[in-house]
């Protein structure tokens, strides 16, 4: 039997720490000086798209979550996937779930669990369990219980409020933690023309 651990893709979170040089320029020297220099290393080594150990990134989101708070981990997260989904790997899963399901939350939302599995491996499932015009319920199942932690829910809560940028709505996500996994509640309103 293989054994499998946990893994994210280098590019997340590179893209974190390059999201919090842009919106806390302050910050990312304290963020930097929180992380062990071995992850220094394996971050900086690492090409976009290799895959890293889960806990370099979740050293990343706790030492984030421990300089900007909950509310910057959000920010953070919610700016660096919508670049993610974006750009060139997710973007046409992207263009793809718009022309067969709209510019809608419920409608991106479906394929929320491919744009997860593609950027982490064996970190759980995260599925849409329901979705109305302005409420969605995800699960993420199976997840490892090194991240069921407040700074990689944290991370996940601002990540999914990424969709809401995409298809132009006000909203918010929020968690309900279990052993071995969360509940994410989106509720959203109309904003405006989705950004680009």
């Amino acid at each position: 039997m293989e054994n499998h651990f946990p893994e994210i893709q280098a590019r997340h979170t590179r893209t974190s720490l390059e999201v919090v040089g842009e919106l806390f320029p302050a910050a990312e020297p304290r963020v930097r000086a929180r992380l062990s220099p071995l992850v220094g290393q394996a971050i900086e080594a690492a090409f976009r798209l290799d895959y890293l150990p889960v806990m370099v990134d979740l050293e990343v989101a706790a030492a984030i979550r421990d300089e900007l708070g909950p509310l910057g981990t959000r920010r953070v997260a919610r700016e660096a996937l919508r670049r993610t989904l974006n750009g060139s790997i997710l973007g046409g899963l992207v263009r793809s779930a718009i022309a067969l399901f709209g510019n809608t939350p419920p409608g991106l939302l479906k394929w929320a669990g491919r744009g997860y599995g593609n950027v982490c491996r064996d970190c759980g499932d995260l599925r849409l369990a329901s979705a109305t015009e302005r409420e969605a319920e995800l699960r993420l199942e199976n997840l490892p219980v090194e991240l069921n932690v407040p700074s990689y829910l944290d991370t996940m809560a601002g990540s999914l409020e990424a969709y809401f940028d995409i298809c132009g709505v006000e909203g918010t996500a929020r968690y309900d933690p279990w052993p071995g996994g969360a509940r994410f509640v989106l509720r959203w309103t109309p904003r405006r023309t989705p950004l680009d």
